[in-house]
């Protein structure tokens, strides 16, 4: 493992596996709060010495038994949210680290789902248009709008979500905008 601590980091990594020549993309529908019952990414949180990338590869071979080596960052989302009852589990601020990792179509026609392979939840391949469709409701809803951008954005970019408890307020693309949250 690299040793970063760099003094500024967040807690988590997101990441997409992702078919380039049937535009399919691995999606996890969540066991667990939060994003439950929803079609996310898979990912976690870093542990103490690691840094974003060796995170994002540990989480998805745990999390769907794969060995993706070659995550692009894709910069970084960072949250908000206002409660208005004082009973709630997640944290008010935060954010990620996003990546994308490509496969073959060889590979993604090898790893057949649906799958459950971990306590995480199902796993499937959706297809993009799938993902992006405006009356899918079983998606995490951030999600529709940072797909329209994350195949091209670099590390250096900046998603922004804003969320009144569940509802989405806005979510924001910042090219270049990651000034704060340096990936390696």
């Amino acid at each position: 493992m690299t040793q970063k601590s760099p003094s500024k980091r967040l807690r988590y990594t997101l990441g997409f596996v992702f078919c380039p020549e049937t535009k399919q993309i691995l999606l996890l529908n969540r066991n667990k709060s939060p994003w439950m019952g929803k079609w996310n990414g898979v990912g976690g949180k870093l542990d103490p010495e690691e840094t974003p990338l060796e995170c994002i590869i540990r989480e998805t071979r745990e999390e769907t038994g794969l060995e993706i080596s070659n995550y692009v960052s894709r910069g970084i989302l960072t949250w908000n949210v206002t409660y208005t009852q004082d009973s709630h589990n997640q944290p008010e601020v935060g954010g990620l680290y996003i990546f994308t990792g490509e496969i073959t179509k060889e590979e993604l026609e090898e790893y057949k789902t649906p799958k459950v392979y971990c306590k995480e939840g199902i796993l499937d391949w959706k297809t993009l248009e799938w993902a992006l469709h405006s009356e899918n409701l079983g998606i995490v809803d951030n999600l529709q709008i940072i797909f329209k951008h994350m195949f091209d954005a670099k590390d250096t970019d900046l998603f922004t979500v804003k969320y009144q408890d569940s509802i989405m307020l806005s979510c924001i693309y910042y090219p270049g905008k990651n000034i704060e949250y340096p990936v390696s």
